[in-house]
């Protein structure tokens, strides 16, 4: 365990505590990292989700997989994952190479380049790239030879990654989100409602559950506002009941709970 893993452990547990307020927008990204590594949607978010959450937020594949990166464990030719990578610098152009020789062959041509690791690959970059990622260009680099690969490991190579992982730590698990807008942001109109209902409900049943979220809200609100208030269900109730839409009931109750619709304990389930 360094500096590196225990920052990841950290935002798990602030991202826990987000998740237990049913904070809106903790919620999302956690739904949105879920769906993209295609992991089940737990009722409740333990600490072992949270842990795979952050990672993944860091541009790893889970918990495991960061834990093996950033304690300097990776062997050469390995996943090192998009920690060095992100939407802030998605608009450089970058020279991407398959092989590390052909990246190095490309850094000793540049003498203002900086050779990163993204996933099995290797991208040589300039300083705009490195600010943009909120890392410094300084003597760090110059122990290394400019090259993450070849220092990996190194005291170099942690003091670097500290600020890269530093300036990745959002607002998100820093400060509360803006939840009411983000819920404004999700709001159907009538009319959108309408043409929701018209394109995933036939003949009473779903065709299929949407995958985009304010769709998914609009088809959610509708199949809950047919459970009443004030009555506790039991698990079994809920997916009788949901399996009269679709046979994937066990997702729409997950859903239920996610975004805030219903509410579960000690196996009951009620509308709020």
């Amino acid at each position: 365990m360094n500096a590196l893993t225990t920052e990841i452990k950290t935002r798990a547990r602030l991202l826990q505590k987000l998740l237990e307020t049913r904070n809106t927008a903790a919620s999302k990204r956690a739904l949105i990292l879920s769906r993209q590594r295609q992991w089940e949607i737990p009722e409740s978010w333990q600490l072992k989700h949270c842990m795979n959450l952050a990672a993944a937020d860091a541009g790893f594949q889970n918990w495991e997989h960061a834990r093996i990166v950033l304690g300097g464990e990776a062997k050469p030719g390995e996943d090192m994952g998009d920690f060095w990578h992100g939407p802030e610098v998605s608009v450089f152009i970058n020279h991407w190479y398959a092989s590390y020789a052909e990246a190095q062959e490309q850094l000793r041509a540049n003498e203002a380049g900086y050779l990163l690791p993204y996933r099995k690959q290797y991208l040589v970059v300039t300083s705009d790239y490195l600010q943009a990622l909120g890392v410094s260009a300084a003597e760090y680099w110059d122990t290394i030879g400019r090259d993450l690969v070849q220092g990996y490991g190194s005291a170099s190579w942690l003091n670097l990654a500290q600020q890269r992982l530093q300036a990745s730590r959002t607002e998100r698990f820093k400060a509360n989100w803006d939840a009411s807008q983000i819920m404004l942001d999700l709001q159907s109109t009538e009319v959108e409602a309408e043409r929701v209902m018209k394109s995933f409900v036939k003949d009473g049943r779903l065709v299929s559950i949407p995958e985009q979220r304010k769709k998914r809200l609009v088809i959610l609100r509708w199949l809950v506002e047919q459970l009443q208030f004030e009555r506790r269900y039991v698990e079994a109730d809920i997916n009788s009941f949901l399996l009269q839409f679709h046979s994937d009931f066990a997702t729409l109750r997950r859903e239920f709970i996610m975004n805030g619709l219903m509410e579960r304990a000690e196996g009951e389930y009620w509308r709020v």
